[in-house]
């Protein structure tokens, strides 16, 4: 080695899949590391943490199918940060889109409960993405015409709708279940329940519907004019606004659908597992579909998996709190680190370090 040549970092032009799948392994074995440790100043065993939380994710058929439960909302939100990030909107609304959904859902089956479930379980659907929609969209027409941040404008939009939910399931709300001393609705009638998938699981059909809108996310933005018109603005606004891209269509469209994704995800919660509409609908589906989406890359596609590594923490951590007695919240601390673990590595892919010429 020559101790007068200089290093320099240099950007790479393109990472191949295979450099992606060792850097992910990377990322994944650093943030079992780093976790590991937490888990043993914790006073439990790593390997036994471990273990019960891979057997409390994958190890049976039955761990598995509540996995890709856990999963299924965080796809949706997911996707719904992929669209608008895509476009460098920072949407942080989709908790709060989340919960409209379940709202709309509800209200549409109040009003039409008496159908049969064929026409039913449609029209909650069509409901809570509309509601969804149309709370993503409001961010979107303050942003594109009133030029307020979409940051601050989906934030307070989260607070807003949580009181609203509040309301209705206060005592003098008009969906509070009568006699109940909890915020909650009566129990929806089967009528209304979203079709199970596989028999003695709680699987149902918004599992298909979120593999179906990933890829549908997927051909919007690469294969559509308004999906290049999107990835143009994120990529430079000013030049996207010169070459005639109609910027506050462009923001509003994105921002509906992306609530409108939000807001399936809710309905499919309230109407697929829950059952009922409380306040504690969502242990953080919304903001935890953020970083879904950044794990992936923003990738429609990589999310999928990106949510089902995130479901395996968060059903196997019951098995894992159980089992060695460690506190809840670290299991919040393990998806931070999977998290900065593998942002720290995307973002280390993409330079190279190389000598440079010999120094005199």
């Amino acid at each position: 080695m020559n101790p007068f040549a200089k290093l320099s970092i240099e950007k790479r032009e393109d990472v191949s899949p295979i450099g992606r799948i060792i850097a992910i392994l990377v990322a994944l074995i650093a943030a079992m590391l780093i976790s590991a440790i937490l888990i043993h100043l914790a006073n439990a065993s790593p390997v036994e943490a471990f273990t019960n939380l891979f057997k409390g994710a994958f190890g049976n058929k039955r761990a598995i199918l509540e996995t890709m439960v856990k999963a299924t909302p965080l796809i949706l939100t997911g996707l719904a940060t992929v669209i608008a990030f895509q476009g460098k909107i920072w949407s942080i609304g989709q908790e709060g889109q989340f919960f409209l959904g379940a709202i709309g859902g509800y209200w549409a089956y109040r009003i039409f409960e008496g159908l049969p479930a064929l026409a039913l379980v449609p029209i909650i659907i069509l409901a809570g993405i509309i509601t969804g929609g149309v709370g993503g969209m409001i961010a979107g027409l303050l942003k594109a015409y009133f030029n307020v941040d979409v940051i601050i404008s989906t934030v307070m939009g989260n607070y807003i709708i949580d009181y609203l939910l509040s309301f209705l399931l206060s005592g003098v709300g008009p969906w509070r279940e009568p006699g109940s001393y909890y915020q909650q609705t009566a129990p929806i009638s089967e009528s209304a329940y979203y079709p199970i998938l596989s028999a003695n699981s709680r699987l149902h059909i918004g599992f298909l519907i979120a593999i179906i809108c990933s890829m549908l996310v997927y051909l919007i933005l690469n294969h559509t004019p308004f999906g290049f018109q999107l990835r143009a603005f994120g990529s430079n606004p000013q030049a996207a606004k010169f070459k005639g891209i109609n910027i506050n269509r462009i923001i509003i469209v994105t921002m509906f659908i992306s609530g409108a994704l939000a807001g399936l995800a809710g309905t499919g919660e309230l109407f697929g597992v829950q059952y009922r509409l409380r306040p504690d609908l969502s242990p953080g589906y919304g903001y935890t579909g953020i970083i879904v989406a950044m794990v992936a890359g923003l990738n429609p596609i990589g999310v999928i998996p990106a949510a089902i590594l995130f479901g395996a923490i968060i059903n196997g951590s019951a098995q894992m709190r159980i089992a060695t007695g460690v506190p809840t919240a670290l299991t919040f601390a393990i998806q931070a680190i999977v998290l900065l673990s593998l942002l720290s590595v995307q973002v280390l892919t993409r330079f190279r370090v190389r000598r440079a010429e010999r120094v005199e």
